[in-house]
């Protein structure tokens, strides 16, 4: 009630006074009972206002009430205002402009409080404007253009903010604009940095074979061999039978040539070579025979060796190339023995 008695009285010296300009109220100008007529009813209005805590229309009230006959006091309660409101940038520029105000001798004891008043909340006022500092990184400052809440600033420093959100965009010709949201506190000091570095060129990813594909190579590749080595190890052991057969059926033959000459008659037979005497048709023919004996033993002896050693070499390779996550295979080796001739015989889990 003191503050509004206060503005009443100081509403109704100034409407008693000619209208003050702004600047100075050492300059009078002439006032018309109507202009103090809607001055002394928006002054009413902005004290309702303010009083309601309708802050936003009781500014405009204020502002308007000094447009139409200026008073100090007007302007203190438009900053009061502005404070509620949060618009502090504001706030502390009404305050300056009314401790700014140069009174002349004998002004009324209102306005001079009224400055008086301004003074003590402008300093109080000071601690409570938070700031933001912008740093940018990846490019020169100066090729940034910087702005805040849409509108351009300078990066020389800490930047002074009403509290509340704010939204920093940094530009750099050719770039992708950046931007940042910060919240800002009543007294707060905050940092935000704007990385403006250009992308790294995109890398060009080999795709990863899957894991379950690697495996299916894997076993094909161990399939297969496994598959090759098992057709060689068998036709080495077809072909070794095949040629202990055929060896023993020359030794069989041979036998019964053996038994033809030495059943000829006259003179003896000798059939040794090249030792012998007398030799016949049936000396060639049992010579060959033997000579073919020992082919074929050898052939049968080679090919059981052979399909022996393919038989090792698939079961080492398909189990040196088993992932080691699979079960230990076993593989278990027997000796073949046929007539003539011999091998391996490979069994077990593959």
């Amino acid at each position: 009630m003191r503050s509004r008695r206060r503005l009443r009285l100081a509403l109704l010296l100034v409407l008693a006074l000619p209208a003050v300009p702004a600047t100075a109220i050492s300059q009078p100008a002439p006032s018309t009972a109507q202009t103090k007529a809607a001055a002394r009813a928006l002054a009413d209005k902005a004290w309702e206002h303010f009083n309601a805590g309708r802050y936003e229309e009781a500014l405009a009230a204020f502002r308007e009430a000094d447009a139409q006959v200026h008073a100090p006091p007007f302007l203190l309660f438009a900053a009061r205002s502005c404070e509620r409101l949060g618009r502090l940038l504001e706030a502390r520029s009404l305050y300056q402009r009314v401790v700014d105000e140069p009174l002349v001798a004998g002004a009324p004891q209102e306005f001079q409080q009224a400055q008086a008043d301004a003074r003590i909340e402008l300093t109080a006022l000071a601690s409570r404007i938070p700031t933001l500092e912008i740093a940018i990184a990846g490019v020169a400052p100066g090729a940034v253009e910087l702005t805040l809440d849409g509108e351009r600033v300078v990066q020389t420093g800490p930047v002074e903010c009403d509290p509340g959100e704010h939204t920093v965009t940094a530009t750099v010709q050719g770039l992708r604009p950046v931007t940042k949201t910060i919240q800002l506190s009543e007294g707060g000091k905050e940092r935000v940095t704007l990385d403006l570095a250009p992308p790294p060129a995109p890398a060009v990813a080999t795709p990863a074979t899957p894991r379950h594909a690697r495996e299916d190579a894997g076993m094909d590749v161990r399939g297969a061999a496994l598959v090759g080595g098992g057709v060689l190890t068998g036709a080495g052991v077809v072909a070794g039978v095949v040629f202990t057969l055929v060896a023993n059926g020359k030794a069989s033959d041979a036998k019964r040539q053996w038994r033809v000459v030495d059943a000829m008659e006259g003179e003896a037979v000798d059939c040794r070579y090249p030792a012998g005497i007398n030799q016949t048709q049936e000396c060639g023919e049992l010579r060959s025979l033997v000579d073919d004996q020992y082919l074929f033993s050898n052939l049968a002896l080679w090919s059981f060796i052979g399909a022996g050693a393919s038989a090792i070499g698939t079961l080492g390779y398909v189990w040196l190339a088993a992932a080691p996550s699979e079960p230990e295979r076993q593989v278990r080796l027997a000796p073949l023995v046929l007539p003539g001739g011999g091998g391996l015989v490979a069994g077990g889990a593959f």
